[in-house]
């Protein structure tokens, strides 16, 4: 495969994800899942950790449960 096509494919790839963490954020966090979103906007709770961080487990674990079941 040619550098070229590697480069290309590489970005593609990410422009299509920066359209992806775009509109996730849009019509996702600012959509119907405002309740968890909203405390990363206004600085009004104490603690280390806030609603928002649940978006980790939202999107990561469902990814790595994909991989270790596509390596299976």
């Amino acid at each position: 495969m040619s550098i070229w096509i590697i480069i290309g494919i590489v970005l593609v790839t990410a422009t299509f994800m920066e359209f992806v963490a775009w509109a996730t954020h849009k019509y996702v966090m600012h959509g119907f899942l405002w309740s968890l979103h909203s405390d990363h906007h206004k600085k009004d709770h104490y603690g280390f950790l806030e609603r928002n961080d649940t978006f980790f487990l939202i999107f990561a674990v469902p990814s790595m449960v994909l991989f270790i079941v596509g390596s299976a």
